[in-house]
């Protein structure tokens, strides 16, 4: 059985604005899957969608409530994905949490641009943004790369794709351009419960993201910690070695694996179905009854 557990659509601020959910939901049923879960940053519009509209003619298999949740814990910013929750209750709930599209984008906008005049950083303050569409690192991003007074500074810090830039904003405490995400996003703890609460289970979200060890370390030991039931194992950024190290945590602390494409319709992540699987899949969602 094909699965597809992270999917978004242009509910999304980072992804394609052509991807509106009914496109999403076609490519989909023409790659065959059978089980998924729209997973839109901070919000499960979708799940709503989903409850109150027949969607079986755009696809025909299992739709479970979907959600990834910005999180920021000591001073670590990464995602929780939450599944198989109640879609009424958890909307509201992220919406009183993450506020709209709109003002978060524009928070992290801000604390960004604090940050890049701190660092006397040429920007083109002309540029106009728009939190309702915008991703507010990709803005800040490329309105400072398009300056080569900055290219040292880029060059420095060995940033060569805006998923860089992101790494280091949100993880590295000794980048000089890190916001510390807490004034935007919720801890561990408060996502877990209220998923909990709401019939649902919470995983990691792409665990091996950051490529630092010590983050990464800290990451799963908050998981264990607050009662986070899984780890995102199979994605298409994660090495061999990578699906064997999660894989083998996952089992020797009875945790559930799960797997997705992070499709959000870039030439980056253009695909839908699970990759980089080298063996069965009837682990995915290994002890999840749905």
């Amino acid at each position: 059985m094909k699965n597809d557990l992270h999917i978004r659509t242009n509910f999304s601020a980072s992804s394609n604005r052509d991807f509106n959910w009914e496109k999403v939901l076609q490519k989909c049923e023409d790659a065959r899957l059978k089980r998924i879960a729209i997973t839109d940053f901070d919000t499960c519009i979708f799940s709503v969608i989903n409850k109150l509209f027949d969607t079986s003619n755009l696809f025909s298999g299992q739709i479970i409530s979907g959600m990834e949740c910005d999180v920021c814990e000591s001073g670590i910013t990464f995602e929780l994905l939450a599944y198989n929750f109640e879609p009424f209750k958890t909307l509201e709930w992220s919406y009183q949490t993450y506020g709209t599209l709109e003002d978060r984008q524009t928070k992290i906008k801000d604390l960004l641009l604090e940050a890049v005049e701190k660092q006397d950083l040429k920007f083109n303050k002309k540029s106009v943004f728009n939190g309702k569409i915008e991703f507010a690192h990709k803005y800040v991003y490329e309105n400072t790369l398009k300056f080569k007074e900055n290219d040292a500074f880029f060059k420095k810090f060995n940033i060569k794709t805006l998923t860089d830039f992101y790494n280091l904003s949100t993880k590295e405490k000794s980048f000089p351009l890190y916001v510390n995400m807490t004034k935007v996003f919720p801890n561990v703890r408060r996502v877990v419960d209220f998923i909990h609460g709401a019939g649902g289970f919470v995983v990691v979200g792409q665990p091996c993201k950051s490529k630092n060890k010590e983050n990464l370390e800290k990451i799963l030991s908050t998981a264990l910690k607050h009662g986070v039931d899984g780890l995102e194992v199979y994605h298409p950024s994660h090495s061999k070695e990578d699906i064997k190290f999660l894989l083998d945590f996952c089992k020797q602390h009875n945790m559930i694996v799960t797997g997705g494409s992070n499709f959000n319709g870039t030439e980056q992540n253009s695909s839908v179905g699970i990759i980089n699987i080298d063996k069965a899949e009837k682990e995915i969602l290994n002890g999840i009854k749905l």
